[in-house]
Parts: structure tokens; sequence; C-alpha cells
């Protein structure tokens, strides 16, 4: 294995802890530490604009990043998010070089109205920070992070309480003519005019040109591309670089070209459209186009996974699972659930039924085995860790568990002397990876 751990903190502390019968005599292994270089194969770790630092702790079994650069510092966690930010810290910079340019300051002061920075509503909605709150897997691993109840009373709660907030259209909302549908703006896009309409669409194209998400929750990245999209729809401005495509990635293909394609209020449409095609209650449809947690893109992406599973039961329970998110970390961490699904059913065979025990997702397979999900990084044995995966509650005699990131070897080791078959370092979709080159 090429990653490289500070050996400070590589020892491996076999504390005997009090515990459950099943687990009284469990080693404990403390995080690691990488080095970002070990991690991060490809990828400059300083440019003029930012700096990664060297050092990565594994939090919450997460890596942890830190990134300092001219336009905020950020501690993204996981590759996929450093990724992402490092893109629109570029994206920033180079932003900030095209507003300052003569042909801007023109195009901006022959403009009646001042630039302006709006996600049109339809960005991930501001929710209440949560303090004192556990990480999400932290939550996950205990039980406690969506604690669906059988017959979803948890999830259709939220139901009712995004139905209540405002008034919503009468049930034959889903089954309007077409030629209504296109006259009609999606709530959370809110009634737009055509300015408006025309600044959301140079904001996605300059966003495709730039290979970010045109509804990040990075407000610098809002800020550059609101004030550089309403000089392009007022004045005509526009810029005369391209980023090269090599630094064009990470949404997955088809929802990353649907957000720069479309407008929101037609992409919300398609959604709502996609849910209620896998059969999905009106309701639920509702909710889950209002959900605050996840940003439209997230949702879309969502959207698209969910046709990946054949019965409405497996989607619906989903939709619901996805409305008892309570944060960002927890949005991302049910994305990347959903995703190392997908996986199996591209390298393993068909799953039958989604559902969930002791308050984790496990699906079942045609041919008998239920399957756990993990979208950690590094998982090390903790006794968060084999509380959950030694539990009665998770016995089965066909169990494994596919995990997108390293498993330990101590953890690997005991959880297959505990009937546990171990898959690590799972690709997510559309990286090309092959069933055989999961390891075990």
């Amino acid at each position: 294995m090429i990653f490289r751990k500070i050996a400070a903190v590589l020892s491996v502390a076999f504390l005997a802890a009090p515990h459950s019968q099943a687990t009284q005599s469990e080693p404990v292994e403390g995080a690691p530490i990488f080095f970002a270089r070990d991690l991060l194969s490809g990828i400059q770790l300083r440019t003029d604009t930012y700096r990664v630092s060297p050092l990565v702790e594994v939090k919450d079994f997460e890596y942890e990043f830190s990134i300092s650069s001219k336009y905020g510092n950020f501690k993204p966690r996981g590759v996929e998010e450093l990724k992402g930010r490092l893109r629109e810290i570029e994206a920033i910079g180079r932003l900030s070089e095209v507003s300052q340019s003569e042909a801007f300051t023109k195009t901006l002061s022959n403009s009646f109205t001042e630039p302006v920075s709006t996600t049109l509503g339809v960005a991930r909605r501001p929710i209440s920070s949560v303090t004192g709150l556990p990480g999400g897997i932290v939550r996950y691993f205990g039980g406690k992070l969506y604690q669906v109840q059988r017959g979803g009373g948890k999830a259709m709660e939220k139901v009712r309480d995004f139905r209540s907030k405002e008034e919503e259209p009468d049930e034959s909302e889903l089954d309007e003519p077409e030629e209504k549908k296109k006259r009609e703006i999606g709530k959370s896009a809110g009634k737009l005019s055509r300015k408006h309409l025309g600044h959301d669409s140079s904001k996605r194209k300059w966003a495709r040109e730039l290979g970010v998400d045109p509804y990040s929750d990075n407000q610098a990245l809002q800020d550059a591309l609101g004030r550089i999209a309403w000089a392009s729809s007022l004045g005509g401005f526009a810029g005369d670089f391209v980023v090269p495509s090599s630094e064009v990635f990470s949404y997955a293909g088809k929802a990353r070209q649907l957000v720069w394609d479309r407008p929101a209020y037609q992409i919300e449409r398609e959604i709502m459209d996609l849910l209620k095609k896998y059969g999905v209650e009106k309701n639920l449809i509702v909710a889950f186009r209002d959900c605050p947690t996840f940003s439209l893109t997230e949702k879309l992406q969502l959207t698209l996974a969910f046709q990946n599973f054949n019965t409405p039961s497996s989607i619906r329970f989903l939709v619901e699972y996805a409305l008892l998110a309570e944060s960002e970390e927890d949005a991302a961490l049910f994305l990347s659930t959903v995703d190392l699904l997908v996986v199996y059913i591209r390298d393993a065979g068909e799953i039958i039924s989604i559902g969930e025990k002791r308050g984790m997702i496990r699906a079942r397979s045609r041919e008998g085995y239920e399957i756990y999900p993990l979208a950690v990084d590094y998982l090390h044995w903790t006794p968060l860790v084999y509380d959950a995966l030694l539990s009665p509650e998770l016995e089965s005699e066909k169990r494994e568990i596919w995990v997108s990131g390293i498993v330990s070897p101590v953890a690997k080791s005991r959880l297959r002397l505990n009937g546990w078959e171990v898959f690590d370092q799972i690709e997510p979709v559309g990286s090309g990876q092959s069933e055989q080159s999961a390891s075990r």
C-alpha cells in the first residue's frame, strides 16, 4: 500500500473495553494520520491561489483536509470534496481576473442595475446549525442519524411539516398538461422575470465552462458567478477563455450536464416527474422537492440514482431516509451511501429490497445476502464500530459490508472472524472500476 502513516500515530492500542458479551475483548485502534501527497496523486498541493496542508487527519472515519486560500479557508472531508473545493477556488480566481478586465468594467458601467449574487432559491436553502451534534457517520453507527421507524412515521412528520409551511398545490399538480408545466416555474425557483432567467442561463453557462456546480454552497463562488452572469445577461459580456477539459470533473455525468444545460424550474419538474414514475407518493415528492438539506444538484443525482432500483418500496424508503438528513454532512453521507448501492448493482448483481437494521441502510440481494454500504474513508476498529457491526441485530448467515474507503487490517480481520465478507476501496459510479478490482 502506498499510504505512509506517521509512526507516532500508527500504534494500535489493544484495550479490553467493558462491553456486551459479543464484544467484550475487542481491540481498539487509534485514528492514523496520512500525508496529503499520498492521498492526492496528481493534484497540486500548492499554487499561487491555495495551499493544502501536508498532513491529513482521520476524523469520524473521514479524511479531513485543510485548505488555505485567497478566498477563504476550508476543511473539506474526503478526496472528492477536496477536489471540488480546489476547483471552485481556481474558478473564483479566474472569474476575479475576468471581472477586473476592461471589457467587464465597461459592460457593467453600461448596465442599469447593480450586479447581484443570487442562487435563485434553488441552491441548498439555509438550515439552522445544530451545535454539539456528533458527525453524521458517528450517529449512523449509533443508529441515531435517521432513526427510521417502520411505516416511515418520522419521515411523514417531516412531510406534514413541509406542507404546513406553505400551501401546497392540489393533487392534480403532478398531472398538469405539458403546456401548463412549461408556463409554470417550480416553487423554489420563484417567479422570475425574463431578465432573471437570462441571469440564470448565463450563470449556468459560466459554471459549465469552469467545471463547477452552479448550486454550490460556496458563497464566494456564488458571488463571483452571480456578478459575471449579471454582466453577461445585461450587457452581453462574454469571456474569452476556456478551462482545460482536465479540470472539468466530479459531477455524476448526466446530472452534471443537466444542471448546466437546463433551468432550475425544469430540473425541479423533471425530478418530480421521475419520482412519480418510480411510484413515489405525491406528498413525499413535494417534501423531497422542498427539502432544504440537499442542493438541487444533489436532488437530481439522487433521483437519477434511484432508477437503478427495481422496486417502488425501495425507492420510497430511500426518499424517506433522505428527508431525515439534518445537515450537509448527513446529505453527503447519504449520497455516497446510495452510490455504493448502485456500485453493488453494477458489479455484483440485483438488489431486491432496501430497508434498515439498527438504523443502518441494509440491502438484500437475490442470492440472499444482506449488504451494508459504508461511505467512509478509513474504517478502523473502535467501540463505535464494533458495537454496531457485531451487534445481534445485524447477525445473518450471509452478510457483506461494502466500504468506499480503506478498511484497516485489524478491522478487516475482526469483521471476517465474525462472519462478514468485506469489500473495500470501492470506486464510485463512473470510475470504470471493475468487479475484480475491488479489494476483498
